[in-house]
């Protein structure tokens, strides 16, 4: 379970990284994208605070392996992998709208 955890705060890491250089890169990027991701942010920080907090606070908790706690820890993973690709998805959508832009402009 311990493990398990660590992969969750693995997880969520990269979001983070991921959030933090959409944030970087912002500007090109719609407002709605924008609150998405902070959205995101908010939520991965939560979780990692949440799993830190569990580890100094509870830490039987995680070597329990409990079908409860297994559970919240794999819907935390699960959100986390949502989460990195939805990011990709805003980025690489925003790009698909620039390249289309500049080929209308080019052929009309």
């Amino acid at each position: 379970m311990l493990l398990i955890a660590i992969t969750a705060v693995f997880a969520y890491s990269l979001v983070i990284a991921r959030c933090i250089w959409f944030a970087a890169n912002g500007n090109r990027f719609r407002q709605d994208d924008r609150t998405e991701v902070m959205f995101i942010v908010t939520a991965s920080t939560l979780y990692v605070l949440a799993h830190l907090a569990l580890w100094l606070m509870e830490p039987w908790k995680l070597a329990s392996n409990s079908p409860a706690s297994s559970l919240i820890v794999a819907h935390t993973i699960f959100c986390g992998g949502y989460f990195f690709r939805r990011i990709g998805a805003l980025v690489d959508g925003r790009d698909r709208r620039q390249v289309q832009r500049r080929v209308r402009r080019a052929h009309g």
